[in-house]
């Protein structure tokens, strides 16, 4: 990002740049820098839940435009969510088996061996995953690249919760999910403790433990 910076400020103290003769060299690291800003602030609404389909949307145009390399008509029609914008929750998980082993970065990502089992709840993005596995019984991300789809567990009933509680964060320990008012919870595995529970966020797609005594409201599903 320093780097950028230096060359943008030569960039603008050399060129003879104008609104009817734009420098294409200064353009393009102006382009850069609002990228990655965009990264960012994109990835720090998905996790905290602040995503909306009008952003989805706004950024599924600008993929298609990048990809494609010309204009988008003004009577495009939203894509459907569900198929072409990411992150993307599966109604239906899907059962898959590592073949390599994977320890990620911190907490938020799982720690998996060859063999290991694991049941998919959604994709971030197009080489990372959000998922629970059976053999230590955590959730996190993952790269997709390390396993494969295998067919299905016997069956087991979709579980899910939604918080009641004002909005507020709870739970700060990495092993305590966060969540906040309104949000839905899926639950992962239940523990011998009745009322805790392994669960995921819908919203945030975070994962960890919870306790459905209170701030909890089943629904059925």
């Amino acid at each position: 990002m320093f780097s950028l910076q230096q060359d943008l400020r030569k960039m603008k103290t050399d060129s003879k740049s104008s609104p009817a003769n734009p420098d294409i060299q200064l353009v393009t690291i102006d382009v850069k820098m609002q990228i990655r800003t965009l990264h960012a602030k994109v990835t720090f609404l998905q996790e905290t839940g602040g995503m909306t389909e009008e952003i989805e949307r706004m950024m599924t145009e600008l993929t298609a435009l990048c990809s494609k390399g010309d204009a988008l008509p003004t009577t495009r029609p939203p894509a459907p969510a569900a198929t072409t914008v990411l992150p993307k929750l599966l109604v239906k998980a899907e059962t898959i088996q590592a073949h390599s082993e994977y320890a990620g970065p911190d907490w938020k990502h799982l720690l998996i061996m060859p063999g290991d089992t694991i049941i998919t709840y959604a994709y971030i993005n197009e080489v990372t995953a959000v998922g629970f596995n059976t053999r230590t019984n955590l959730g996190g991300r993952f790269p997709i690249d390390i396993a494969k789809k295998v067919d299905p567990q016997s069956h087991e009933k979709i579980e899910i919760f939604i918080t009641t509680d004002p909005a507020i964060l709870y739970n700060t320990s990495p092993s305590s999910l966060r969540y906040m008012s309104g949000q839905y919870v899926r639950v992962c595995k239940w523990e011998k403790d009745i009322y805790w529970a392994y669960g995921f966020n819908l919203s945030t797609l975070a994962m960890g433990r919870f306790n459905t005594r209170y701030q909890f409201k089943r629904i059925e599903w």
